[in-house]
């Protein structure tokens, strides 16, 4: 029974995490433990009994939000390849976070789109403000070569080799390339902290960034809500039953969110 009950110990660890978001790990740590509930036949009866009613209970759980489980982790780092899914499953989540990136880019498409769109090209005003410098023998020629070059090279290759403006690729598209670009790269290893690599790779992928920004803020436990309370409740005792509302709020902020060494005496 100890060794049964080892994993659901851990697991118990793993959800009681603040640092780290706790609705991507559901997905992978449910498929875990319903492989470890598993009935072998060197399991005694008593066992036997214990896991199936175990994994009976545990595989009724999230049936309506598996898909919101399933993307969660998808857009955790540690946890994207979903190898604890079928193929089918990776597809319908990966095709979610599309669906939704799509959605994001039409709510807030003008902040992501490309900076050389917004910058206007110099007005004749502009050009007659500047300074006129006499040109040198040396840079007269080369402004009359290079344009004749550039034609040449126009004429010549500018059916074959010409270059798309990558302006004119719809939205997506764009989105359809980042999702892919995401899915190519390395996962982060699970020691690893997801949080700091968004920050890090968050203007490589801005759709994705905000779409993990907006599952992973998500507890997958009532457990830091209900340290709140019993923070809470330290801080608001009988000798301080003065204390205004606005000032509870700061406190229990401050406890919170401060380092454990300069929290901790609050």
């Amino acid at each position: 029974m100890v060794k049964l009950l080892g994993p659901v110990r851990t697991a118990t660890t793993i959800m009681c995490e603040e640092k780290q978001p706790t609705l991507s790990v559901i997905a992978p740590l449910r498929v875990r433990l319903l492989v470890h509930y598993l009935v072998t036949e060197e399991d005694s009866a008593l066992l036997g009994e214990m896991k199936e009613t175990m994994s009976r209970e545990l595989s009724q759980r999230y049936k309506d939000v598996q898909q919101v489980l399933h993307i969660a982790s998808a857009l955790d780092a540690r946890f994207k390849t979903l190898p604890f899914l079928s193929e089918e499953e990776k597809e319908a989540a990966f095709q979610s976070i599309t669906y939704e990136a799509l959605e994001l880019w039409d709510q807030k498409g003008d902040t992501l789109t490309n900076v050389e769109e917004n910058i206007p090209p110099p007005s004749s005003a502009d050009q007659t403000d500047e300074p006129d410098l006499e040109p040198t023998p040396e840079t007269s020629q080369a402004q009359e070569q290079a344009p004749k070059k550039s034609k040449a090279f126009q004429d010549l290759f500018g059916d074959t080799f010409g270059t798309a403006d990558p302006r004119q690729k719809t939205s997506r598209d764009l989105v359809h390339a980042e999702v892919a670009k995401y899915k190519d790269t390395d996962p982060l290893p699970l020691e690893g902290n997801v949080l700091e690599w968004w920050k890090t790779h968050q203007t490589e992928f801005p759709l994705l960034a905000n779409l993990a920004k907006t599952y992973l803020c998500i507890p997958g436990t009532s457990i830091p809500s209900e340290r709140v309370f019993s923070t809470a409740g330290d801080i608001v005792r009988s000798e301080r039953s003065v204390l205004s509302a606005e000032h509870v709020d700061q406190l229990v902020f401050l406890k919170k969110n401060l380092p454990k060494d300069t929290g901790e005496h609050i």
